[in-house]
């Protein structure tokens, strides 16, 4: 753990002291162009620019970046070369520095005598011309240097004359990008210590793109490898080997303790022992993605043999293994509660759908989402309040020597402790009135119910099923009711009506609620002739001998959630009142919609479908109405009449009750033109005699 934390503080710090560099280097990089670019005068300065106060601003940089030097070097050629010299000759005495004005002995060298170049050892006239460059007739003279003491006698070098200085230069001035050059030896350090300059274009102006500018000069920061490396560990981390590699291969090793750098040697001398705990590290300056081939440093760091027999111990397995047992003891304990937790969610969980099923399909959306939302308005202020009283149960049991709160004269106390102990134990109060199912704050909240002016609704009952259900079992009652049912919801599902639900063998349908809907009517007759033929089709399958009547109106509706110990959906009005009506005065195997119903059929282009019924019933509490039959188009296409035929009471000692009527379908066959007679008898007692022959009769008459 201490090897990994220290190599990670070492990768860390080493990217980040070659970043440090490149910045101060850029910072000065922008204040010449600032100071001297093109940009801000007509007049174009380069490679002519002095900065007044450099080894003021140059110091602080210096400080930032920890480095030994940092220069300004302009870019020259054989055309600028004498107009250059003569001004740095000219402002020579702003370094304050006397061997760079006035001549101290046969061999010193000064300003005046112009840019020079190291031979042999010798500082000689440099010629202006570099073979091996890109750039053969460049010179980048040192000219503003910091500090200036100990490194006068640089002024004036070219260093593009220089092997290693000369590939980075040639590359700043190729892509016009910072670059580093390969480890090298500065001739003031007396014993071997790897160092490196980083160059930084210094543009003619400010550009969007800087790629585009004209490179006019550098800024070159000086700095030893050592220092990058140092100061990266704290003091107590010690016996850290790193191996230090240039793009070229020249290979440099170092020793880390602390804030403590030792150069050990060129090449890789780390402990081969070690190998496999190597960790690498890559420092680079940041290029363009098409520039490839920049001078760029590798790091390998190793652990040492100081490092290992300070820090390898006995402990750590003895601290693992029963770090380890603890893990496995808490990950047992876990996994059994996690398998006791995961078992008790899935059967909540079981319990949850089935009863959110329920829900589902008792409430309608919008009007579940209310109801949830009272109930939470009213389980706040009770958890609010059951709070409290904890609170100051605690804040009362925490006064030293003091338990009033438990006193069995103090009867105020003792309801804040029953109370305590329900919330403890998740049990709910018993109501004080069991007949009482409503709470006040219940009552008080709005009713939760809206009034819908577009519906249709249906009402379906099967003719004769109570004394059907008399005579069969209660198994095969409910497996009829739920058999035809079910393929009543399928449908309700397919035409989106909304089924309101049961009441014994009636089943009662909407449209045009929870959802408006505009074609509110048509969609229930399509969903009440659809259940017409199912009804067919299950008489077949069941062998029964049942026929079911419809009924439908249209009209507006309350619709809202009746509150209560068991809540339901209801709706309210004249209009399901009339479906009601509707329905009963309905004939077997028969849909009747009254005239508004009609009316909206008409307007949806369902006006095939209807056939006016010839009398007027009398509904309960509505007086004579004018209805109308739905039949299937399809079967309507057929030429389907319905005859009301009147029955004469008197005849064949028939006994109708009021306005009994016969009615009689006849159907043209598609196939041969025969008539078939179909008929059906309603309001007629059973067992009449004749009542089949008089009726054919009637028909014949009529």
């Amino acid at each position: 753990h201490e090897y990994q934390s220290s190599v990670i503080k070492v990768a860390e710090g080493f990217q980040a002291g070659v970043n440090v560099k490149k910045l101060a280097a850029q910072t000065f990089s922008a204040m010449y162009t600032s100071r001297y670019g093109d940009d801000q005068s007509g007049v174009r300065t380069w490679p002519n620019a002095t900065m007044p106060d450099f080894q003021e601003q140059a110091s602080g940089q210096l400080e930032l970046a920890d480095s030994r030097a940092l220069s300004f070097n302009p870019v020259i050629t054989d055309k600028n070369r004498e107009e250059w010299e003569a001004h740095a000759t000219e402002s020579a005495y702003i370094f304050e520095e006397e061997s760079l004005v006035v001549r101290q002995d046969n061999e010193s060298r000064i300003v005046a005598d112009g840019i020079f170049r190291a031979v042999s050892g010798e500082r000689v006239d440099d010629p202006g011309l570099s073979p091996q460059s890109l750039y053969n007739t460049t010179m980048v003279p040192v000219w503003q240097i910091a500090p200036i003491e100990g490194n006068s006698k640089a002024v004036m070098f070219n260093l593009h004359a220089e092997p290693n200085r000369q590939r980075a230069l040639d590359d700043m001035l190729t892509y016009n990008v910072p670059t580093l050059t390969a480890a090298l030896q500065l001739v003031q350090d007396t014993e071997e210590r790897p160092s490196s300059i980083l160059f930084y274009p210094v543009r003619a102006s400010f550009h969007d793109d800087p790629s585009v500018d004209e490179v006019v000069g550098s800024i070159s920061i000086v700095f030893s490898w050592d220092d990058v490396l140092s100061s990266l560990l704290p003091d107590y981390l010690t016996g850290i080997i790193c191996v230090l590699e240039d793009s070229i291969g020249q290979e440099f090793t170092y020793y880390v303790a602390g804030e403590e750098v030792s150069f050990m040697g060129k090449g890789d001398l780390h402990d081969s022992a070690y190998d496999d705990m190597v960790y690498h590290v890559n420092a680079a300056i940041e290029s363009p993605e098409y520039v490839d081939n920049l001078i760029t440093y590798h790091l390998r760091i190793y652990p040492s043999k100081e490092f290992e027999d300070i820090y390898v111990t006995n402990r750590a397995v003895i601290f693992t293994c029963g770090a380890v047992l603890i893990f496995v003891c808490t990950a047992a304990l876990f996994l059994l509660y996690d398998y006791l937790v995961r078992r008790r969610q899935s059967k909540l969980a079981a319990v949850a759908e089935r009863t959110s099923r329920i829900v589902n399909s008792m409430f309608p959306a919008a009007f579940r989402d209310r109801l949830f939302q009272q109930h939470d308005n009213q389980v706040k202020p009770k958890q609010e309040k059951r709070t409290s009283i904890i609170s100051a149960v605690t804040n009362a049991s925490s006064i030293e020597g003091k338990s009033c709160l438990f006193e069995k004269d103090s009867r105020p106390q003792e309801i804040v402790y029953k109370s305590m102990n329900r919330f403890l134990r998740r049990t709910a109060p018993e109501p004080s009135n069991p007949d009482h199912n409503l709470s006040s704050n219940e009552i008080a909240d709005a009713p939760i119910a809206d009034l819908f002016t577009d519906t249709s609704i249906m009402f379906c009952d099967l003719v004769g099923f109570t004394a059907w259900s008399s005579s069969h079992t209660p198994n095969e009652v409910f497996k009829l009711l739920e058999t035809l049912f079910w393929e009543f919801d399928q449908l309700a599902a397919k035409y989106k009506v909304f089924k309101l639900g049961t009441i014994g063998d009636c089943y009662i349908a909407v449209t045009g609620l929870p959802e408006p809907m505009d074609n509110h009517a048509s969609a229930l007759a399509e969903f009440s002739i659809e259940c017409k033929k199912k009804v067919k089709e299950v008489q077949k399958s069941h062998s029964m001998n049942l026929e079911m009547r419809f009924g439908i109106h249209s009209g507006a509706v309350v619709a809202g959630i009746l509150r209560g110990q068991k809540s339901r959906f209801e709706l309210f009005g004249d209009t399901i009142n009339t479906a009601s009506r509707m329905e009963s005065t309905s004939r077997p195997n028969c849909i009747q919609v009254s005239k508004d119903t009609a009316d909206l059929l008409r307007a949806e282009g369902m006006e095939d479908c209807l056939v006016p019924r010839e009398d007027r019933v009398h509904a309960k509490g509505k007086g004579k109405l004018s209805t109308f039959w739905l039949v299937d188009p399809i079967e309507n296409s057929t030429n389907v009449d319905m005859v009301a035929v009147p029955i004469d009471s008197s005849d064949k000692g028939l006994q109708p009750t009021e306005e009994s009527l016969a009615t009689i379908e006849i159907s043209q066959s598609p196939k041969n033109g025969e008539q078939a007679l179909f008929h059906s008898v309603s309001s007629l007692e059973d067992g009449v005699e004749g009542a089949e022959d008089y009726l054919i009769s009637a028909l014949k008459e009529h």
